[in-house]
């Protein structure tokens, strides 16, 4: 009879090691093939505004003078845990939507240069938004990530975000700005002048520079943040 040696521990660490990591790689959608590729689309039809419904990724858009509105989106996800990814476009109304099955397994990066004056609504969970000399009314809802807007000649902003960091940075004087911020810094840069103030921070310091307050003015900057600073400078 021959007795074989028991293997030693040391070469058993690799095959341990494999097995413990077999959850983490086999967590729910994440088996099959990694997707990893990016789309270039050019709308020749007319864009007034773009909704968008994404779960996690980035935007970045910026508008200029031009006819046609260019579209890339890059798109990393597991095979099993993507669903419905697609955009339309219908009555001056551009749509994307992307999805994913599993939480934390898809990531939808969206990249557009538009036509001037274009509107966005943009509806995410986690995300990193960059919207440059936009002209239309902006309402972004997003629960985690940041919010950057660059030379806006926006007239109405509208930013709701759980936690992150809010900057803005007007061109023109707008009508109404709305933060409804639950922890983050916002910091918010427009032309000097009047405005009805209501900047409320539960914990956090308030600061203003180059803008006066009046109640009788007729645009609105209402900012309030649960946990973070408020700044606002006129320019």
């Amino acid at each position: 009879m021959v007795t074989r040696p028991k293997p030693s521990a040391r070469r058993l660490a690799p095959a341990l090691a494999a097995i413990a990591a077999l959850p983490a790689v086999m967590a729910p959608g994440r088996c099959g093939f990694a997707l990893d590729y990016t789309e270039t689309i050019l709308v020749t039809d007319p864009v007034e505004r773009v909704v968008l419904g994404v779960d996690d990724g980035s935007v970045v858009a910026t508008e200029y003078d031009r006819a046609a509105t260019l579209l890339k989106r890059h798109t990393f996800a597991w095979e099993p845990s993507i669903g419905d990814v697609e955009w339309t476009v219908e009555d001056g109304v551009l749509a994307l939507a992307a999805r994913c099955k599993y939480e934390g397994n898809c990531r939808f990066d969206h990249m557009l240069e538009l036509p001037l004056d274009v509107a966005f609504e943009i509806a995410m969970k986690d995300a990193q938004i960059s919207l440059g000399y936009v002209g239309g009314d902006i309402e972004v809802d997003f629960a985690t990530g940041w919010f950057r807007g660059v030379r806006l000649r926006s007239a109405n902003v509208a930013i709701a975000l759980d936690a992150g960091d809010v900057s803005l940075d007007f061109a023109a004087a707008p009508a109404t700005v709305a933060v409804d911020l639950g922890a983050g810094d916002v910091v918010v840069e427009l032309p000097a002048g009047a405005y009805r103030c209501a900047l409320v921070t539960d914990a956090g310091a308030t600061t203003t520079t180059g803008v006066t307050c009046d109640d009788a003015a007729a645009a609105v900057l209402d900012v309030r943040v649960g946990a973070g600073d408020i700044t606002v400078t006129g320019l």
